[in-house]
């Protein structure tokens, strides 16, 4: 497995082991939140509330780059952090089951969900940052893996909680893994050097590695070698780059590098921040592949609302046939995410995105026509094996862009699945409702026939060089 190879670096080793035990608080977090109010209340509907506030500040968010840009540095998201511990150890102190106590609630998940909506897609910017660039699928895999054993362990370890402590006291512990996650986040910022120079590297880019510059800039920072287009080589010279620009990221002309307006560009602490629309505009493969999931996201809410009423109403299961359900999806995933570091490199990344996703939807549709435990079974492993696929393509292909287009990307694509998710949630409980086996079917063949569309335009769209911003 050559991505659990990384964990030889002291760096991938402390971030991912304190991203894992986050992850797994996030878990325990989600099914307090539900529980607690379902609990309290006996209402779906607040359910469904408290989840859409807590998506809220993603859709929201997703449309400030600058706001983004302000918080990438390893040290700031470690103040995230300890955010993120302070409001879900709060909920234990102000949680009532009453109005105030729900309003108080309502108000912590929102914070929680806004402090989130910043961290995960600077986080996302930054993991690359800390391997070579051939190396770059693999910490894809090996992050994409802590998502996987949370889901494997969160099940089965919250019933066991539960038998210990109060559902209200899980916040607790999810702001304590937030507090482990700060402080490896804190020692990054002391021991990696985000922000500086790296030595004059001669750098030059082939074909053959992807569009990546090679050659050691590490943490964001810019290769001081000459770039194709640059005015002068060199780097950083008494607060200007080789081009003679400001502070601000713009060329003494009032353009930015590239000529592109200065409207186009903007600066947040050095790191540039990115219009979404000037790159997706030049790499419409990457918005197709959004878009695509985007729809996944829209269609799995079928499963998350749906699966428990057709495991009941087709094959007489209770919680325990939920359960195994659930946990032969979490083995599926994890399988496949110590599967995808290994998988050739034969296709194009749009061809083996698309495709993977046209997997999952047939495995989706196959459930509403599903005969027996046996086949909901493997269709659920079936569509866990998908998923890293999906993943961890998307999250390599964007990795290859610069910190600043990266991190904009990333963030494009949070908002995107949320708000699809969140629409979702909304709508396809009444498509399952009236009639489940269907609802499951429809879902499959739209995200299977979507992909498919995806990969057919994604082939005629144009691609451009990669955005190669600059983070000072």
């Amino acid at each position: 497995m050559r991505h659990i190879r990384l964990l030889r670096s002291r760096a991938v080793r402390v971030l991912w082991l304190s991203m894992t035990l986050s992850v797994l608080g996030d878990r325990l977090y989600g099914l307090a939140a539900m529980w607690v109010v379902y609990a309290a209340t006996g209402s779906s509907s607040l359910m469904g509330l408290v989840a859409a506030v807590e998506s809220l500040p993603y859709i929201v968010l997703g449309g400030s780059a600058t706001v983004m840009a302000r918080f990438s540095r390893w040290r700031r998201l470690a103040w995230i952090d300890a955010g993120r511990a302070a409001a879900a150890a709060g909920v234990p102190l102000l949680w009532s089951p009453d109005l105030p106590g729900f309003v108080a609630m309502l108000v912590l998940v929102l914070l929680l969900g806004a402090l989130s909506a910043v961290f995960e897609p600077n986080l996302g910017a930054l993991i690359p940052q800390l391997v070579e660039p051939d190396e770059v699928a693999q910490v894809s895999c090996l992050f994409d893996l802590t998502a996987r054993v949370a889901a494997v362990i969160g099940q089965g370890c919250v019933g066991v909680l539960l038998q210990l402590v109060s559902e209200i006291q899980l916040f607790a512990i999810d702001g304590f893994t937030f507090v482990i996650s700060a402080l490896a986040l804190g020692w990054l910022g002391r021991h990696t050097s985000l922000g500086r120079r790296a030595p004059d590297t001669g750098l030059t880019r082939g074909p053959r590695d992807g569009g990546v510059w090679k050659g050691g800039a590490q943490d964001g920072a810019r290769p001081g070698g000459a770039r194709p287009g640059d005015a002068r080589p060199g780097g950083a010279r008494d607060g200007r780059d080789g081009e003679g620009r400001d502070g601000e990221g713009k060329a003494r002309d009032g353009r930015a590098r590239d000529g592109r307006a200065r409207d186009e560009w903007a600066s947040t602490d050095g790191l540039q921040v990115v219009r979404a629309r000037i790159v997706l505009r030049a790499h419409r493969r990457v918005g197709v592949a959004i878009a695509v999931h985007g729809v996944a996201l829209f269609a799995a809410a079928v499963s998350t609302v749906g699966l428990p009423p057709l495991l009941v109403s087709r094959f007489g299961q209770g919680a325990a046939g939920y359960g195994l359900a659930l946990a032969a999806t979490a083995a599926g995933g994890l399988a496949g995410n110590l599967l995808t570091g290994h998988l050739p490199h034969r296709w194009p990344w749009l061809t083996t995105y698309c495709v993977a996703w046209t997997g999952a939807g047939l495995s989706l549709a196959g459930l509403g026509v599903a005969d027996s435990m046996a086949a909901v079974i493997g269709l659920c492993v079936l569509s866990g094996l998908l998923f890293p696929v999906c993943a961890v393509t998307l999250r390599t292909h964007l990795s290859r862009f610069g910190p600043a287009a990266r991190l904009r990307l990333l963030t494009v694509d949070q908002t995107a699945v949320r708000a699809a998710g969140t629409v979702g949630m909304l709508l396809l409980p009444f498509a399952v409702d009236a009639a489940p086996a269907e609802a499951f079917v429809g879902a499959g063949a739209l995200l299977s026939a979507l992909a498919l569309l995806g990969w057919w335009v994604g082939r005629r769209a144009g691609e451009g060089p990669l955005v190669m911003t600059d983070a000072a």
